[in-house]
């Protein structure tokens, strides 16, 4: 398979994926809590990464 194929059919995956979460939530009563800790889970995530990615410039630089 050629990667130009594959990396298409990695990108319509994603893409479903985001499809099928909002089709979800939209039919799913989600309790509000649930909606907290996913999202306090998702910050936490980001700036873990954020956090990560800065430390790492900081010591290839001698900072």
């Amino acid at each position: 398979m050629s990667p130009l194929l594959l990396a298409g059919l990695a990108g319509l995956l994603s893409g479903l994926s985001l499809v099928v979460g909002s089709l979800v939530a939209w039919f799913v009563k989600v309790p509000r809590e649930v909606v907290a800790l996913v999202m306090a889970f998702g910050a936490g995530v980001l700036i873990s990464a954020l956090s990560f990615d800065l430390v790492d410039e900081a010591a290839a630089s001698g900072a």
